[in-house]
């Protein structure tokens, strides 16, 4: 289900994009606001659900078929995929042009991620799946404690002192940081955390109250930061900031364990297996389809409810193309 939620959440994301057009006097920049604080979540929930599949590889299969799974289902579509959306902002959007694109240009775009922009997290991703085999070597009944000391070391920091310096400008300069751990490579080790170890309801409800407060200080943070700056303020944004570590974790704890006790309904539990399959696709194809929807039909992105309503219809596109090019040999290389 996480993968489901976190897939949807992506396309809110985009369909939500009038985000960065900031404006201290339009209504639709706060709930603008409000759709990418509460969807923030994605990507990091992406991340923890990495962790908690994947560092348990080697009980299922050897080091080699590890990677070659990881070429075929995530490399292979990738660099197929930046090429074809290199192509369709060339020809379709013509947002690039022609004359600027040569090797360089390609290179630089595929090691960056920003051939297509919102390919930028295949970078951190194969990262992380180069990272994981080093976790894995960890004997089993070391990891809680040797994973924990990592995650608390990074949160703190990596996380709470960089955040409580810059928004109270306590004016620290240290150059410490965990790499290891930081940025999205902290959300795998925290994602296998909450999945293979049990969490009382208590301590549950504690990370769902900070949840709640990561959310809110997004959100107001933000909203009054910005209108002071007279632009986008990125004092309380970033997935390795305080907000989104606290929202993020607490998301992904209420899936495991409240969220999926929906799923003893047999239709619920049918609808997300069948579309468990598709997610990854769909980060794939998303941002094509809502390009050729708003240019087709010259929709108002600032609306609320083309920001409410689009992201379900074009997440459901979606689907549908895949299920369909899927039914291509070759497309399912690229369409995993």
């Amino acid at each position: 289900m996480a993968s489901v939620i976190s897939a949807l959440a992506v396309v809110f994301l985009h369909v939500n994009g009038c985000f960065w057009q900031f404006s201290s006097t339009g209504r639709y920049w706060i709930t603008a606001n409000m759709i990418e604080c509460v969807f923030y979540f994605a990507v990091p929930v992406f991340f923890m659900i990495s962790g908690a599949m994947l560092i348990d590889f080697n009980k299922k299969y050897s080091l080699r078929e590890y990677f070659t799974k990881r070429i075929n289902k995530t490399l292979i579509p990738y660099i197929v995929w930046s090429f074809l959306g290199l192509a369709f902002q060339i020809w379709y959007l013509q947002s690039v042009l022609p004359s600027n694109v040569n090797i360089t240009y390609i290179l630089n775009g595929l090691l960056n991620g920003n051939l297509v922009n919102v390919y930028w997290f295949f970078i951190p991703l194969f990262c992380t799946y180069l990272t994981i085999p080093l976790f894995a070597l960890i004997p089993t009944e070391k990891r809680k404690d040797i994973f924990t000391y990592i995650v608390v070391l990074g949160f703190i920091i990596n996380v709470a002192v960089p955040f409580l310096n810059n928004v109270f400008n306590i004016g620290l300069s240290y150059s410490i940081s965990l790499g290891v751990v930081s940025n999205l490579l902290f959300y795998t080790l925290v994602g296998y955390l909450l999945h293979n170890y049990e969490i009382s309801k208590q301590k549950r409800y504690f990370l769902y109250l900070f949840a709640v407060i990561g959310l809110i200080m997004h959100f107001a943070g933000t909203y009054y930061a910005s209108m002071a700056a007279g632009e986008i303020s990125y004092l309380y944004k970033g997935y390795a900031n305080l907000p989104a570590v606290l929202y993020s974790v607490g998301i992904f704890t209420f899936i495991k364990y409240d969220l999926n006790k929906i799923m003893g309904n047999l239709k619920v539990n049918n609808l997300v297996n069948f579309l468990r399959n598709y997610t990854f696709g769909i980060y794939l194809i998303h941002l094509y389809v809502l390009r050729i929807i708003v240019k087709v039909f010259s929709l108002n992105t600032k609306s609320i409810i083309y920001r409410i309503s689009a992201p379900f219809l074009i997440f459901g596109v979606c689907v549908l193309i895949i299920h369909l090019l899927r039914k291509i040999p070759l497309m399912k290389k690229i369409l995993p």
